[in-house]
């Protein structure tokens, strides 16, 4: 049984490095994103190693958080953790995981930012297997900005067919929205936070934390033979299941629908030109599933050829269509040249069109900018499901808005 456990954890600390180089290049905050409880094994296997001074891999990784130039911006406080110092902070985190234990996903998304398809089936696949959460702990460090904090949440959760209460730890970035309130932050960060929450993670205190967890872990798998090989089991199990389940919600791409043809003079089109804003794979089809069909790096230009309402672009890529998320490309510039006549509907007649005027309803969560470009400063956040005034849609995929008495600009695509 040692043996098992001792390959078992092996398996998931090389899982969660895979975790760790994915978080550095989306550049979010969130230290821990739990497939399941036994992900938190990993994180604090290798906060050992580090504290340890093991010269392992998942060390290096992690070392790599003390570069002092990533963080140069912020200054590192020594401050000791802080146990239940907030109670704002404690009713966020109490209200996350009774959703998430319901598999409330809705409920989640009000909290969370951030939140993906494959993240919301991925809670709802595991509320399947958590009886509750019986024990909940807030432990807060500052975050880099002010109202800002790292909160390490120590919990228990039982798992349906069994008794005991087995430890974790999850690391979330919370942050204070406009109104006042509370949130969990897992927007796109720039790298001098993303770096300042990594070392903070690896401070004293925070490697304490994590051994008196790995400790009480290690004790309850070893007394438990059928919990420990149910553990072992589950990631596995929940990556199967969740794959299955995203599959069903990935929709392909539709063909485009066949209209009679229309005047048969010489038209005029627009051909818009995108560059990508950092290093971003580029796909076969509008899915994160697809083929990877090349790498666009920083400041590449395309030709778009649609934008899609679904968060994707099409763009000619070397010769041929493929697609990168439209949140990692920006306009640059845009040409009319003439053009024969038309047969299909345009991208635009085809695409589900936002509000031009009045209001309109924010549907992802999304960043109120200074001027259209995602590069401009940003005024504030429109959350899901609020409703703002939408002064004028513009050719160029924004809209010019009035939000929370600022005048700003948001992607036309999150509205409707």
């Amino acid at each position: 049984m040692a043996e098992k456990w001792k390959k078992s954890r092996a398996g998931i600390i090389e899982w969660f490095k895979d975790i760790i180089a994915l978080m550095k290049e989306n550049k979010k905050i969130l230290v821990v994103v739990a497939v399941f409880v036994v992900a938190i094994v990993a994180a604090i296997l290798i906060t050992n190693n580090l504290a340890n001074k093991n010269q392992t891999s998942g060390e290096a990784v992690l070392a790599d958080a003390t570069n002092e130039a990533a963080v140069q911006n912020y200054e590192i406080p020594n401050d000791e953790m802080e146990k239940d110092a907030y109670p704002e902070v404690n009713e966020l985190m109490k209200k996350y995981y009774t959703a998430a234990a319901a598999g409330d996903v809705d409920t989640v998304a009000t909290l969370r930012t951030g939140i993906d398809d494959k993240e919301k089936i991925t809670i709802q696949k595991k509320s399947e297997y958590i009886n509750s959460y019986p024990s909940i702990t807030c432990y807060t460090k500052k975050g880099p900005i002010e109202d800002s904090f790292l909160v390490y949440v120590y919990y228990e959760v039982v798992l349906e067919g069994f008794e005991e209460r087995i430890p974790a730890l999850n690391v979330w970035y919370v942050c204070k929205n406009e109104s006042g309130s509370y949130y969990i932050n897992e927007e796109l960060q720039d790298e001098s936070v993303t770096e300042y929450c990594k070392v903070i993670s690896v401070q004293d205190d925070v490697v304490d934390l994590s051994n008196t967890i790995n400790v009480k872990f290690n004790e309850i798998m070893a007394s438990n033979e059928e919990l420990a090989l149910f553990m072992d089991e589950l990631a596995a199990t929940m990556k199967v299941s969740v794959g299955e389940e995203l599959a069903k919600v990935e929709v392909p791409v539709e063909e485009e629908p066949v209209v009679e043809e229309v005047d048969t003079e010489t038209e005029e089109s627009t051909v818009i030109t995108v560059k990508a804003i950092t290093v971003v794979n580029v796909r076969s089809s509008d899915s994160e599933k697809a083929d990877k069909v090349g790498k666009a790096s920083e400041g590449q230009q395309f030709t778009l050829l649609e934008e899609k309402v679904n968060g994707w672009s099409k763009i000619d890529f070397e010769g041929q269509e493929a697609y990168i998320k439209t949140e990692f490309l920006e306009k640059v510039g845009q040409t009319v040249t003439e053009s024969a006549p038309a047969n299909n509907v345009t991208n635009e007649e085809a695409a589900v069109a936002s509000p031009s005027s009045g209001t309109a309803t924010v549907k992802e969560t999304i960043k109120l900018r200074k001027s259209a470009s995602t590069d401009s400063e940003q005024l504030g956040v429109c959350y899901t499901g609020e409703r703002l005034e939408v002064i004028e849609k513009q050719s160029d995929g924004w809209s010019k808005v009035k939000y929370n008495g600022k005048t700003g600009y948001v992607k036309s695509e999150f509205l409707e």
